[in-house]
């Protein structure tokens, strides 16, 4: 995985190579330094189905046809369409309701800044929009952990984005590795990017149509 953070493009070594290549326990992870409460918490185990038709109406909603000057009310009411089938199939996913505004504001985010780019150039990249947005709402918490191993001490600290923890920077005697574990990210995080990827690629070709 690549992410850039302070302007840095870093290079992630999934956490599994990064134990392997170490010696380490199987406990070394992000879960190690900062674990999750899940008490009240959304999920989507079971959910597939009412995910499923949260993405089949809000694509949907996309028209055939839209002129430049309606790509941005277009966005703005998908992502009100997307608050309503997020709010309707909730019961089976029990977010709470900042939650739901979270998710909401990201996808918001995420249209808004593809159809400015779209404006900019018909030929804009989603997927470089998608980067970009996801590397800007990185965050290295400020706590720093100590961890002995091998008779060096490393000081680590955790990162996250818009989906929650996804890894690690370590400070060795030697280097500052970045390490990839999602295990605590948000797990709906592939669904997010497979829906907006499928709704902005709807939004492109009609706005070339």
């Amino acid at each position: 995985m690549q992410i850039t953070i302070d302007g840095q493009l870093t290079i992630f070594t999934p956490l599994r190579d990064f134990r392997a290549a170490q010696n380490l326990p199987t406990t070394f992870g992000v879960a190690h330094f900062e674990a999750k409460d899940y008490a009240g918490l959304g999920h989507i185990d079971g959910a597939g189905a009412a995910l499923n038709s949260l993405s089949t109406a809000v694509i949907n909603a996309l028209p055939a046809r839209i002129t430049a000057a309606a790509l941005l009310p277009l966005m703005a009411d998908l992502t009100e369409r997307f608050r309503a089938e997020l709010t309707r199939i909730n019961p089976d996913v029990g977010l709470r309701e900042p939650e739901i505004e979270f998710a909401v504001a990201g996808f918001g985010d995420v249209c808004n800044a593809y159809a400015y780019a779209l404006l900019r150039n018909r030929a804009a990249d989603f997927y470089a929009v998608y980067r970009e947005w996801l590397a800007d709402s990185v965050r290295v918490f400020s706590s720093i952990y100590p961890y002995e191993h091998r008779e060096e001490q490393w000081q680590v600290r955790v990162v996250a984005h818009a989906y929650g923890r996804f890894g690690l920077l370590i400070e060795t005697p030697r280097e500052m590795v970045a390490v990839y574990d999602p295990a605590l990210a948000c797990p709906a995080e592939g669904f997010m990017a497979a829906l907006l990827t499928d709704v902005c690629s709807g939004v492109a070709r009609a706005l070339g149509g």
